[in-house]
């Protein structure tokens, strides 16, 4: 277990730039019982700086949509947006949670394969931005990566850097 009580599902070797592990939170992002949200802004491209697919790319496109959308996201005006959710998720005490760049994404897919972390066999948003009007996701029931409608809702899971 990470330092907030997650699950650790990725270790680069070494400490650098702030960080050396990624920990997924213990459980989806709900509001009420809702457990599936937009990834937001449909129609609004975000660039190069929402774009990263990469380890080490999750918490620089998290930041670039919650400062774009800010509290409502523009084509549904919902606050309740997958960015911004992870973003404000507090869990074990630690606020720098964030949603999880494509391949950051597929590797808590690798949890699942262990049967850890309660994950629901479902799609589940990544940060990684496609293109205006599309967003990567990872389908836990197999594995692949799609990129998806931002408009459509998806299951979010929080992780953070240590």
């Amino acid at each position: 277990h990470g330092p907030a009580g997650g699950f650790v599902f990725y270790d680069k070797g070494t400490y650098g730039n702030g960080w050396r592990y990624l920990e997924a939170d213990t459980k989806d992002m709900n509001r009420g019982n809702t457990y599936e949200f937009v990834w937001g802004g449909y129609g609004k491209e975000l660039g190069p700086s929402a774009q990263g697919l990469s380890i080490g790319t999750g918490k620089l496109n998290t930041e670039t949509i919650v400062a774009r959308f800010g509290n409502n996201e523009p084509y549904k005006n919902n606050s309740a947006y997958a960015a911004k959710l992870c973003d404000e998720n507090d869990s074990g005490g630690f606020d720098d949670w964030f949603l999880p760049s494509k391949d950051e994404l597929y590797m808590t897919y690798s949890l699942k394969l262990k049967g850890v972390g309660g994950f629901s066999d479902d799609y589940y948003w990544s940060s990684s931005e496609h293109n205006a009007y599309d967003a990567w996701n990872q389908n836990f029931s197999n594995g692949g990566q799609n990129d998806n409608g931002r408009r459509y809702e998806n299951r979010v899971r929080p992780v953070r850097a240590f």
